[in-house]
């Protein structure tokens, strides 16, 4: 094979545009997260490093989006993984959010991420998410899989929601007006959506706060309840006393 046609040069690196960051910040905080809840220990999430597998064709390699990989090395991490260096390994899982130069993306992508050693890949396409393609081969959500020769076969193509084995969660394409993003949710539905850590603290914040609103107005609804007894006693008590004084009075003049 001429590997040639696979080199690329450091130079040749393109910087994502501003929608293709975003998602991949947030794809690849939402994993963080899922890691946390899940307690993964040893592995590692990055986004854009390259990965090259063979020592003879440095230059062949890929940089998938967002990856995750197990067992890393100690820090400092690598800038970029070369497989066949004691503790580089392929990603188990990797992502890559397909760009303008889409053709290379679903026909050069699944047999590059198979040779580098992957176990899953992930397609996410968001001009399609968004309608923007009349290519019947783009779609939202793609999924390639590792088969028993080694090969990554596609086990999903479509607009999702698709399941990953990797991770053990549910992707989704998601699409506000003219925004999307590759969500992960714990249920086939939607309704359990992984959030990103920002998004758990908000959510933390906020369900401390309206524990705290809570807390306060049960003790204000106990103040109000207790001044009501008091006052309640206090005219009882006035009560007793103005009927005490009157049989004192009755008993005063039948004397």
């Amino acid at each position: 094979m001429d590997w040639s046609q696979w080199y690329v040069d450091d130079a040749d690196h393109v910087a994502e545009g501003c929608e293709q960051g975003a998602i991949i910040y947030e794809l690849r905080a939402t994993l963080d997260q899922l890691a946390c809840m899940h307690r993964w220990a040893r592995v590692y999430i990055g986004a854009d490093n390259y990965f090259s597998w063979m020592s003879g064709q440095p230059q062949v390699k890929v940089s998938p989006d967002v990856y995750l990989l197990d067992d890393p090395p100690p820090p400092p991490m690598p800038r970029s993984w070369q497989t066949w260096r004691p503790g580089h390994r392929p990603p188990r899982w990797a992502v890559e959010v397909v760009s303008d130069d889409w053709s290379k993306d679903y026909e050069d992508g699944p047999a590059k991420y198979a040779l580098l050693g992957c176990t899953e890949l992930v397609l996410f396409d968001p001009d399609a998410v968004l309608g923007l393609v009349r290519n019947q081969v783009r779609v939202p959500l793609s999924v390639f899989r590792r088969g028993a020769d080694g090969a990554l076969a596609a086990v999903y193509a479509g607009p999702g929601p698709a399941y990953s084995e990797q991770i053990g969660c549910w992707l989704w394409a998601r699409r506000e007006g003219y925004v999307v993003r590759l969500r992960l949710s714990e249920d086939e539905e939607g309704q359990r959506m992984i959030p990103t850590r920002l998004e758990a603290e908000r959510a933390q914040v906020a369900a401390e706060a309206n524990r705290a609103r809570e807390a306060e107005a049960a003790r204000a609804r106990e103040a109000e309840a207790r001044a009501r007894e008091a006052e309640a006693r206090a005219e009882a008590e006035k009560r007793v006393r103005e009927l005490e004084e009157r049989l004192r009075r009755l008993e005063r003049g039948q004397s």
